[in-house]
């Protein structure tokens, strides 16, 4: 009996180990490329940053660095630390506020400001170039002087703020297809609405004159501002969908970013949208960006995030609830919010594999959030046990008893 149980004590150690790490496509990640991204390892910020990172797929749940939550900045493109290349990016997000999202990268500082570069590739579609935030906010007021890169059709540049993870985005686009305006939308949960979108009043050309668009996110209400002029008012009250019970609005922690990309060589919808294939005898098509604000709606420091109890929940749910929820949001979500700001944004449906498609699948979790689930993986752990854990659709993910319940009940047979 006591070698029987000792085996088996053995048999869970080796299960705690396994659960230690999960599999990341067909390989399980190490110590020393902890990180999880699609099937690959890695340790540098391309993967280890919680914009992309798969907790649950990597070598340990705590492997994907923490998500750095927002703080009031006044982001100068001309400083140094305002902007890394993301090979150069450490987590510190006191060195960088923002980093580039692909390598190679089409993203520089020059002439004092950041530009976003869309490049023709050998195939003839455009490789463009996406920034993103090093910190997340949840509601306050972003921000920025710039000018669009869209100066011919099919050119797309967005100023956004996204939940990749969760499918929460609140956008400026433009298309070269006019460049006397700026288009505003909003979707929650990636059910995307373009019959939602607004465009501004007319504008000096945004590809040759500098702007200021902002973004103010409160639990309320969004307003689209350009030049200090709102044009656009959303209130949480009209996003109420009787038929889910839902306000659909979004309420995600998020991530700013800035990106250009090619839309004219996506399907019909994405194309016409854009103004069709690109004339890249027009080029070059650079987005410029001066500076931006970002004013926390809360008021947190380098590390906490700490909502007040009602945080940006409905008015009709208990306040007491609305703090458990919101805490439970946090902690689940932060790991996995990811900026889906760089890859194409399909009106229908586009490729997400060159590089231009603006709204790529890097990070996406299908809106579901493994970052606080213990992964296991698939077939029989231990065969012979009485504790075999058998492959199933949804990747073997979840135990019906714990490591500790098996150690102590194994404990108690010895001891018995």
């Amino acid at each position: 009996m006591k070698n029987i149980t000792l085996t088996a004590l053995a048999a869970a150690a080796l299960l705690q180990t396994a659960m230690a790490a999960g599999t990341c496509g067909t390989q399980s990640c190490g110590k020393d490329t902890p990180c999880c991204v699609k099937g690959y390892c890695n340790s540098n910020a391309m993967y280890c940053m919680p914009i992309n990172c798969e907790a649950a797929n990597s070598y340990s749940p705590s492997s994907c660095w923490d998500t750095a939550h927002c703080v009031n900045a006044n982001v100068n493109f001309a400083s140094a630390n305002s902007f890394a290349q993301i090979a150069d990016y450490n987590g510190d997000p006191s060195t960088a506020a923002f980093v580039s999202q692909f390598e190679p990268s089409n993203a520089k500082q020059a002439n004092g400001e950041l530009e976003l570069t869309l490049v023709k590739q050998g195939d003839g579609k455009g490789f463009g170039a996406t920034v993103i935030n090093t910190r997340a906010i949840q509601y306050g007021t972003v921000s920025t002087v710039m000018r669009s890169g869209s100066s011919a059709g099919g050119v797309v540049s967005s100023f956004i703020i996204r939940n990749d993870a969760i499918g929460d985005e609140i956008d400026f686009e433009f298309v070269g297809a006019d460049k006397a305006t700026v288009q505003s939308n909003y979707y929650w949960h990636d059910q995307l609405d373009y019959t939602k979108m607004i465009k501004s009043p007319v504008l000096s050309d945004t590809t040759t004159n500098y702007h200021t668009y902002a973004i103010q996110w409160t639990p309320d209400k969004i307003d689209w501002l350009v030049d200090n002029k709102s044009f656009r008012t959303v209130s949480r009250a009209e996003t109420w969908d009787s038929s889910s019970n839902t306000f659909k609005f979004p309420d995600a922690e998020a991530y700013v970013s800035y990106s250009i990309w090619d839309g004219g060589s996506g399907a019909k919808g994405t194309s016409d949208w854009a103004g069709g294939a690109i004339p890249w005898g027009s080029a070059p098509f650079v987005m410029s960006v001066k500076s931006l604000t970002i004013d926390c709606y809360y008021k947190g420091n380098e590390t906490t995030y700490t909502p007040p109890a009602s945080a940006g929940k409905d008015d009709e749910d208990s306040e007491s609830e609305e703090s458990s929820e919101d805490d439970e949001e946090e902690s689940s979500s932060s790991k996995s919010s990811t900026s889906k700001s760089n890859t194409s944004k399909t009106k229908t449906s586009t490729s997400a594999d060159d590089g231009a498609d603006e709204e790529s699948d890097v990070g996406e979790d299908d809106g579901q959030d493994d970052g606080n689930q213990v992964p296991v993986p698939t077939g029989n752990i231990v065969a012979g046990t009485a504790f075999e854990i058998e492959s199933s659709s949804s990747g073997a993910r979840s135990l019906a008893v714990s490591v500790g319940g098996i150690v102590s009940a194994l404990v108690a047979t010895y001891l018995f």
